[in-house]
């Protein structure tokens, strides 16, 4: 959110994604307009990703709902529990 990044940069931050997963993800936010991708023509190549404006407008809800999940986790995981033990 603060800027380009590069893709071990994010990676890093990012618990337990794998490399595919997080390159998928990234693609995918690409396609749909979240993400720019940007290509610097180096040796080594270099890449760096950055939020969109439609990106940054959805970080607010993002968190928003993150916290929201925090908040409601131990209901999350009781609703989860309940639903396995039927299955």
């Amino acid at each position: 959110m603060d800027g380009p990044d590069r893709f071990n940069s994010l990676k890093s931050r990012v618990v337990g994604i794998s490399q595919r997963m997080l390159t998928q993800t990234l693609r995918d936010l690409e396609r749909e307009g979240y993400v720019n991708r940007t290509v610097f023509p180096e040796v080594p190549v270099r890449v760096e990703y950055e939020l969109t404006d439609m990106g940054r407008g959805l970080v607010k809800p993002l968190y928003q709902l993150v916290s929201w999940a925090e908040v409601h986790q131990e209901e999350i995981e009781s609703s989860r529990l309940k639903y396995d033990q039927r299955s």
